[in-house]
């Protein structure tokens, strides 16, 4: 029921995207640009296993960090659709005396900024709402001399929500933003102990922009 809802969800969203495309855009100058971002992202919350004594995520893994890009056209003076992906990697950590594999992340997305001062000629703060889907990798975890698998690799739901702001000076500019993403439910190798909640981490984003 879960993965329904946020299959349903995700549509929703990109058919509203899609409906707002073919507005008028040739008025806005500079209509599209592209940005390459890097990333540090702390996990937040959410059970990385169950049962009694389970870790939590920022148990197991450490603050993660990486790299993408983005590709936006702005539709209109206050909106702008975007599509994006990157890769990231979470450290492994020891819990309780057992060390976990590291986590590696690659996020696939489309979303919209919702620019608040679209006259001002060098900064441009905004909001942003982004859905799509992410790989998680498998992750194994090592006991003494016994390795086993935890998590089998998967793809998963993706939505993020957050603020930032951009500095223009002529073409390029420089962006910063904050986001709180969740990422849903890794697919579990050992069945109860190793079923995990999703995961809300917060990226923090710095990118370079080019617009033409």
């Amino acid at each position: 029921m879960r993965k329904k809802s946020e299959s349903c969800f995700l549509l929703s969203f990109v058919v509203a995207v899609l409906l707002l495309v073919p507005i008028h855009a040739t008025a806005v100058e500079d209509a599209f640009s592209v940005r390459l971002w890097g990333n540090i992202s702390p996990f937040l919350s959410g059970d990385a296993g169950s049962g009694r004594g389970a870790p939590d995520y920022d148990d197991i893994f450490k603050t993660g960090g990486g790299v993408g890009g983005e590709f936006s056209w702005r539709i209109l003076d206050q909106i702008s659709w975007l599509v994006g992906g990157g890769y990231e990697s979470f450290g492994g950590d020891a819990y309780e005396g057992i060390s976990f594999d590291d986590l590696d992340v690659i996020p696939v997305y489309t979303g919209a900024k919702f620019h608040a001062i679209p006259d001002h000629p060098h900064w441009d703060p905004y909001l942003r709402l982004d859905l799509g889907a992410a790989h998680l990798s498998c992750v194994d975890l090592s006991y003494q001399s016994l390795t086993r698998r935890y998590w089998n690799a998967s793809w998963v739901f993706l939505f993020d929500f957050g603020a930032g702001v951009e500095y223009r000076w002529g073409a390029w500019g420089v962006s910063f933003d904050v986001k709180f993403r969740y990422l849903g439910e890794p697919n579990a190798a050992l069945g109860s102990p190793s079923e995990a909640d999703g995961s809300w981490t917060v990226p923090v984003t710095l990118g370079i922009n080019y617009h033409f």
